[in-house]
């Protein structure tokens, strides 16, 4: 399936937002339109963009402010995003750029000039993406555990540990779905969680699962399930396979490296167990602000873009006990 390119637009002024709407679609963007700071922050995180485009003077929640909330994001905080606004002055200028902004662009503009610098960041985006995915297919082949990309219906790729374990090949996972790898029991406990994960019900979840092998005996291993990517309402979900043994919670309080605090280990442990932001601040006693600080540092630690970075990195470096 071609997806569009994704643009969100954020401004109070309902016909210039429309008119930008009109102007986005009829040049092939995909274009979701939000009338105020707060409601574009919302729309944000349902529509997942691939840019934003957002009027400076709003509101209470004005366009700095719904800057400074997305980049504190860890889903959103690579997004470019365009500021646009009637104010022309120096200061304004550079409170926007200062806050760390792709672009600026003044009322009134023309669209062609818009649309070139859309083009120019939207380059820009696309030339990190597929850095941090050549990143990404470098662990992916790497880690000694299993890894597979998937969705609600079918298997789309796995990595080399899991083939092998499995004593399958490349070929075999055409038109394969993760009940073919799973022993009945385990794949009914884990159906109705992989609907909803897909389907954006569920952030994340953990099992413990049978795997059933072409050739040789069954085997227990321990399944982490979360959202890899999200296009068009439609999402993929990565799923990692501890192929040894569960984690040892003996070792939950002592990481093993000097890399990651006690804390960082225990949010790390915690998160690929499946649990949300909310949970493990809740078991940890901590803030859910707390939890964002230690993900956002391991994701610093690992030169990571988010946790699924962060867990790789954890497994192929052999950073967590098992």
């Amino acid at each position: 399936m071609d997806f569009k390119t994704k643009i969100l637009v954020i401004d109070d002024d309902k016909i210039l937002g429309k008119t930008l709407k009109i102007v986005l679609t009829m040049h092939g963007y995909d274009v979701c339109y939000a009338n105020s700071g707060s409601s574009g922050i919302q729309k944000a995180f349902e529509y997942k963009p691939d840019l934003i485009l957002c009027d400076v003077k709003m509101g209470s929640v004005n366009g700095y402010r719904v800057y400074n909330f997305l980049k504190d994001s860890s889903i959103l905080d690579a997004v470019p995003f365009i500021f646009i606004t009637a104010c022309s002055e120096p200061k304004d200028f550079r409170i926007g750029m200062d806050l760390g902004a792709d672009d600026y662009i003044t009322k009134p503009f023309a669209n062609e000039e818009l649309i070139k610098i859309i083009e120019k960041r939207l380059t820009k985006y696309n030339k990190l993406k597929q850095t941090r995915k050549q990143e990404f297919n470098s662990l992916f082949n790497l880690t000694p555990n299993g890894i597979i990309l998937f969705d609600e219906h079918l298997i789309y790729n796995a990595n080399s540990a899991l083939l092998q374990s499995l004593s399958l090949l490349n070929d075999d996972l055409k038109s394969c779905s993760v009940e073919k790898l799973l022993d009945q029991a385990s794949y009914k406990r884990i159906k109705d969680k992989i609907v909803r994960c897909a389907n954006g019900l569920l952030d994340s979840f953990s099992e413990n699962v049978v795997l059933v092998p072409n050739v040789g005996e069954k085997f227990e291993v321990s399944l982490y399930v979360t959202v890899y990517e999200t296009k068009c309402g439609s999402s993929t979900l990565i799923g990692f396979i501890i192929l040894e043994q569960k984690i040892n919670r003996d070792n939950f309080n002592r990481p093993d490296s000097g890399i990651f605090s006690k804390r960082e280990y225990q949010v790390l442990c915690l998160s690929m167990e499946g649990l949300s932001i909310k949970m493990i601040a809740d078991k940890l006693s901590i803030s859910s602000r707390t939890v964002e600080n230690h993900r956002e540092n391991l994701m610093k630690k690992t030169n990571s873009n988010n946790m699924i970075g962060v867990i790789t990195f954890a497994l192929k470096n052999n950073l967590l006990s098992f």
